[in-house]
């Protein structure tokens, strides 16, 4: 699948969840299901749509928590080994398949070695759960907070169109899923301030070279970081504004929860805030897959 018409193919669900939200306040709800086996052959039946498009996101959740979150049976907890990246630097001398580790100096890694040594075994980091990138298994930091957001922002939007087609349930999970990871990925010092974010999991180029169920996969999978030195402005924002959306989502249903989110959002802003403005270096992570021309957008 080309880079183009997997970008597309997401966009289109995130915003399919938006749109449709709206038009489904008059369309026939549809039950929930495990798994879907009819096509979607009646093109006026909003409520269906707004469905499938969550479905989207069901196909493409990462982590130890696939099964109990996605509403596919066929997919499997994946990608685990996310729990226990090894908390060194690249070796880059390595080939890619090869060279785990991730993007942070010797230096940073001793500095901050008691706030990001967060893995499940020792002197590891982990960055496990959130989603993959429409079929690829790479957590691309740029278009997965977009995602976010966006659906985030159609359920604030459009709360009723998900109450009438029974999907309340559903839209939250997903959004928690997004929320529970990016949460994760952010790393506080003493004073709340963010020290490091891991806005990408994995190699483009390294995941391009298997063809394979994610559950089965057991490829390098490097870690990428932004710091102050590599402050990624645009990754940082986007995934703030997703947080934030979700304070307004749970506030009235789970207090606790939306000032969780509300409070990394406000750290993650600040980061971005106090720190130079740089979108991410496309060898940083991103490659030649999702780059960026500017940060203000997302700022």
């Amino acid at each position: 699948m080309g880079i183009f018409e997997k970008r597309i193919r997401r966009k289109a669900a995130a915003l399919l969840a938006g749109i449709t939200a709206a038009a489904s306040l008059t369309a026939v709800p549809q039950p929930v299901q495990a798994l879907v086996t009819d096509p979607a052959g009646d093109y006026d039946n909003f409520a269906k749509a707004l469905q499938y498009s969550l479905h989207f996101y069901d196909a493409n959740m990462c982590g130890p928590e696939v099964e109990d979150h996605s509403r596919f049976k066929w997919r499997a907890n994946c990608h685990t080994y996310d729990a226990y990246v090894p908390l060194k630097p690249m070796d880059k001398s390595l080939p890619l398949k090869e060279m785990d580790g991730t993007n942070l100096s010797s230096a940073f890694i001793e500095k901050y070695h008691d706030i990001l040594c967060t893995g499940t075994k020792p002197d590891t980091v982990d960055v496990s759960g959130g989603y993959h990138d429409a079929g690829d298994h790479v957590k691309f930091g740029l278009p997965e907070a977009y995602a976010g957001s966006v659906v985030s922002w159609g359920y604030y939007e459009f709360p009723q169109a998900y109450v009438e087609c029974k999907q309340v349930e559903h839209v939250e999970t997903i959004i928690r899923h997004f929320c529970d990871y990016f949460m994760r990925c952010t790393f506080r010092d003493e004073n709340g301030d963010v020290v490091a974010f891991c806005y990408q999991v994995g190699d483009g180029d390294v995941d391009h070279s298997y063809w394979q169920l994610p559950q089965n996969d057991t490829m390098v999978r490097t870690a990428w970081f932004a710091t102050a030195d590599n402050p990624t402005t645009c990754n940082v924002s986007e995934t703030a504004a997703c947080l934030a959306i979700n304070y307004l989502n749970f506030k009235e249903s789970d207090p606790e929860y939306a000032e969780k989110c509300l409070d990394y959002s406000l750290a993650l802003y600040n980061f971005a805030t106090k720190n130079d403005k740089a979108i991410a270096d496309t060898e940083q992570g991103p490659k030649g897959y999702y780059g960026s021309t500017k940060w203000e957008d997302d700022y």
